[in-house]
């Protein structure tokens, strides 16, 4: 676990880097965008281009990953799996496109009447858009199988986020139009793409070939049935995860008003999500391996063990999360009080999902992804019926509730299955004793007086508040750690940075 640890820490900086300008872009944005609509449309178009790209990747991301292991760095056969990856997406684009825009009618007036007009002046652009996602996706993917985890991170968190912020600030101060900004929000994703690019060439083993008949047929059929699947699999996890996003601007009469507020929510939920965002790449690499090599007791350790890890900065970003909502909301113009609740719904989901461990990657690695598939087709058509019952009357809460209920079900599921079939669940005396120190920060930190009046120097004193604040949750979490000692891993790295005076 030593690598994954060096990987995780330097994956982590960079995120916790990201998280930070994406709450700043998050803050702009509520400053300078008085429009919801407006806003709501900013968050909205890149979430359809996503969903767009993960469809068409056809599971091809996947495949990279694991078979890329199988084929040595001068094997003929890694250049043409590389090339097959690029292809497949590639052409899957161009020929939607083309259904795109037969169904062009259809697609814009979906919306609410408010929102047509944004939807049509931009519709051109999606295609162009979803395409920069599927390159981007790809050579993170390919990056992270080569253990450059943080490269990849890094060009994602920090270099697109900084290029947004100069975008905010040009269209702040008037230098640029919207229309300007919605282009500018496009076309930036040309420079993390060329960068990964340059990056992958640089790495041993990577290239392109068309020489099909390198793969035998039998192996062809292999691939193309592990990216069908694995295909349906991320289809079907992505529309549980973004279902809500996507039907709430559909189906709430406040249209990509609603979706603004949600969004902010939601970006919370992310930044709960980083630890995960930051251990799961290289842990998925090593568990990988020892599947791959048929080292059980070894993938059952790392399965454990990472589940443990993920958990520990998990709760304390949770808790000061928690201690530190009103003063989020505080320095939010325009009205986002509506964001604490829907914030709170959510989060009993998502810490459901992060807390059952890496139960996706050892259903997609132990090839029990059909069993991951046809449970979420049921659990996909539970979310619809219940979002398109609750949006309509309860709006962005009808959406967070669903969403919570839905991925509680999956995740259960999930976790009595693997415990069945594979022997292995994430959950140790270790969990409980890092949940006895998340109770005793969550304690202190909410029981923590308010020094200052925030009506008064919103600014200055709401971040005197969350400096203090989190600096008593961040204290009294790690002396319930130290003395708890719920992780060996964590342990060994503490020492190893107190012993090499450096992070990894």
């Amino acid at each position: 676990m030593g690598i994954v640890f060096r990987q995780s820490a330097k994956n982590a900086i960079i995120i916790v880097m990201g998280a930070l300008l994406g709450a700043l872009i998050m803050w702009l944005s509520a400053q300078y965008f008085p429009d919801k609509h407006q806003l709501g449309f900013t968050v909205q178009f890149p979430l359809i281009a996503v969903t767009c790209s993960q469809l068409l990747l056809m599971g091809v991301s996947s495949t990279l990953v694991v078979y890329i292991h199988r084929f040595a760095n001068d094997d003929k056969k890694r250049k043409l799996l590389i090339t097959f990856c690029l292809l497949v997406p590639l052409i899957l684009t161009l020929l939607a496109s083309i259904f795109y825009y037969i169904f062009h009618v259809h697609i814009i007036n979906s919306f609410q009447a408010a929102d047509i007009p944004l939807i049509s002046r931009y519709f051109n652009w999606l295609p162009l858009y979803t395409l920069f996602f599927v390159f981007q996706i790809l050579m993170e993917q390919y990056l992270a199988s080569q253990m450059k985890v943080a490269v990849a991170a890094f060009m994602r968190e920090v270099v697109l986020r900084i290029i947004n912020i100069i975008l905010l600030i040009l269209f702040a101060f008037r230098y640029i139009s919207f229309d300007v900004f919605v282009v500018g929000m496009v076309l930036v994703y040309i420079v993390p793409v060329s960068l990964l690019f340059i990056l992958s060439f640089k790495t041993s083993g990577f290239g392109f070939s068309l020489r099909l008949s390198d793969f035998t047929g039998a192996e062809y059929k292999e691939m193309i049935s592990f990216s069908w699947y694995h295909f349906l699999l991320s289809a079907s996890i992505m529309f549980m995860a973004y279902m809500d996003n996507l039907l709430l601007p559909i189906y709430d009469h406040n249209g990509l008003g609603a979706a603004a507020i949600y969004r902010y929510a939601v970006f919370l939920i992310v930044v709960l999500q980083m630890p995960s965002k930051a251990l799961i790449p290289a842990s998925f690499t090593v568990l990988a391996r020892a599947f791959n090599d048929k080292e059980m007791d070894k993938a059952k350790d790392i399965f454990t063990r990472s589940s443990l890890n993920i958990l520990i900065p998990t709760v304390c970003v949770a808790v000061l999360l928690f201690c530190n909502l009103n003063n989020i909301v505080a320095v939010l113009k325009n009205n986002y009080s509506a964001i604490i609740p829907v914030f709170s719904i959510l989060f009993i989901g998502s810490i459901v999902n992060i807390g059952t461990g890496m139960n996706d990657q050892v259903l997609s690695i132990a090839n029990y992804y059909k069993f991951n598939f046809y449970l979420s087709l049921v659990l996909i058509a539970i979310l619809y019926v219940l979002l398109r019952i609750f949006i309509p009357r309860y709006g962005i809460y009808g959406a967070a509730w669903s969403n919570t209920i839905t991925i509680m079900l999956f995740n259960v599921c999930k976790f009595l299955f693997i415990k069945k079939k594979v022997d292995m669940q994430p959950f140790t005396s270790g969990s409980l004793l890092v949940i006895v120190a998340g109770a005793a920060a969550l304690a202190a930190g909410y029981y923590f007086p308010y020094f200052f009046e925030s009506a008064r120097h919103i600014y200055v004193h709401t971040f005197l508040d969350v400096a203090m604040r989190s600096t008593v949750i961040i204290t009294v979490y790690m002396i319930m750690l130290y003395w708890l000692k719920p992780s060996k891993d964590l342990q060994e790295y503490l020492a190893s940075v107190k012993k090499n005076k450096r992070l990894f």
